[in-house]
């Protein structure tokens, strides 16, 4: 096997390990999600592709003279000129265009260094459906982005490698519709990360971009795993928006012989049933086809079932001592340059360090894409997974700790049905003063309260 220096691979012997017990006895992943389970089961049109853009490090397509914002001379307006007199000073069709998914970095020589606004538009067609929801669905814009759907703002979101999401049924039209993000890449004191970090800051909508379709009452989210004290218990809940009164809610796991139908109290169906599945290890990565439907609705998912625990310095997989031997990875294409685009690239480098020896790797230090995730959990690899709370965050303030808290709550709700997933980490190597300390124990809390069952950790530099 050849690795380049450039390799995204980095090559570790050990890791720093900060354990914290799991204190609460239940075990339901809390219902909080602000985004939509498991995106793979959707019907989706595809908005990835070639997208117009503008570069504007000025920010005059967003800001006046006077640093006010502007409303009808904004570029998100995608105006055109009537005639040679009209003030219009942009044109998204006699630009450059780039790559989605993808970063502008390296899609463009002049842009390497570049860190600062770039507005995108995509042009698409839409056919209306009468009793449908359309979900606008993004899987990662680093880091500030404001999304404008024919002409009219639907929100913003900033970090830069979590999901997001807006219910666009009321702003599409049918036929062609226009949408137009303006994409912030510039690093912030009070961003997470912060200002200095030892990874590039590639910029731009850099994973895939989606239009889900879904029924006015649908399955939106649900945690499916075994009772982390008692392996032969399959427990969770599955979440119904829209719903109506007493929704029925239909669980099935063929290979189980399972076959469950719940009640949804406004909106929640909870269960827990007895079953003997056989449990997900490295050595026989075992999934199970679940499927999830309602009178309106209907998901599929392949999940795995296992424990993760500690006893003094041992970590335990469904009771077993477990050593773990892995590398890091960041999300950067294995040949080449750039942030990963496709499901293949993930392939690879998980196949590096298979055959490194590896059981467990480290996605370093940012939440990676989902399908890593998944390629992970199918080829036997335990994942610990990361926000990029870095180095020098700015630990006193306020919004700094919100934007990690959400990212953080972003990622377990995204992920929390991976059994490859063992470890959700709150930080890398930062400061040791009291303010990190507050910092670091609220994320901690957050993390228990959002799943109580798996095992949270942070990289320390002592």
């Amino acid at each position: 096997m050849h690795i380049k220096k450039s390799s995204i691979l980095k090559m570790m012997l050990a890791f720093h390990f900060l354990w914290t017990g799991l204190l609460f006895a239940q075990n339901n992943v809390a219902q909080n999600s602000r985004i939509i389970q498991n995106i793979d089961s959707r019907e989706k049109q595809t908005l990835d592709g070639l997208w117009q853009i503008i570069i504007d490090p000025l920010e005059n397509g967003y800001y006046n003279h006077q640093y006010g914002l502007r409303t009808k001379k904004g570029f998100f307006n995608n105006k055109k000129p009537k005639k040679p007199s009209d003030l219009i000073e942009y044109d998204f069709d006699s630009d450059y265009q780039l790559n989605v998914p993808g970063d502008w970095n390296t899609q463009m020589e002049k842009l390497y260094y570049y860190e600062g606004t770039i507005w995108y538009k995509r042009s698409f067609d839409f056919k209306k459906q009468s009793g449908q929801k359309e979900i606008l669905y993004f899987e990662a814009v680093n880091y500030h982005a404001i999304v404008y759907l024919n002409g009219q703002k639907i929100g913003e979101h900033k970090g830069g490698f979590t999901p997001f999401q807006f219910d666009v049924t009321e702003q599409l039209k049918e036929g062609e519709n226009i949408l137009i993000v303006k994409v912030d890449n510039q690093r912030k004191k009070e961003g997470i990360p912060t200002l200095n970090m030892d990874w590039w800051n590639y910029g731009g909508i850099t994973r895939s971009v989606h239009l889900l379709k879904v029924p006015e009452q649908y399955i939106s989210d649900y945690s499916i795993q075994v009772n982390k004290d008692n392996p032969k218990l399959i427990e969770g809940w599955i979440k119904v928006e829209n719903h109506n009164a007493d929704e029925q809610v239909n669980l099935a796991i063929p290979e189980l012989k399972k076959e469950l139908k719940l009640t949804a109290k406004n909106g929640i169906a909870e269960f827990s049933f007895k079953a003997s599945p056989k449990l997900w290890t490295p050595e026989n990565p075992k999934l199970y086809n679940i499927q999830i439907s309602t009178k309106t609705d209907k998901v599929e998912d392949e999940i795995g079932f296992r424990t993760i625990e500690t006893k003094g310095h041992k970590i335990l997989l469904n009771g077993e001592e477990i050593f773990l031997k892995g590398v890091c990875i960041h999300e950067e294409a294995p040949y080449g340059l750039g942030r990963i685009t496709s499901n293949e690239q993930n392939q690879i480098l998980l196949g590096w360090a298979k055959e490194l020896g590896s059981n467990f790797v480290r996605l370093a230090h940012y939440t990676h894409n989902e399908a890593m995730v998944k390629e992970a959990e199918k080829m036997g690899i335990l994942v610990w997974a990361e926000v990029p709370v870095y180095w020098s965050v700015d630990f006193e303030n306020p919004e700094t700790l919100q934007n990690a808290t959400t990212q953080l709550e972003d990622m377990i709700a995204r992920d929390k049905n991976r059994a490859g997933v063992i470890l959700w980490s709150v930080a890398n190597e930062t400061k040791e003063i009291e303010a990190r300390n507050v910092f670091l124990k609220t994320l901690t809390e957050k993390a228990r309260a959002a799943d109580p069952t798996r095992l949270i950790t942070a990289a320390l530099n002592s």
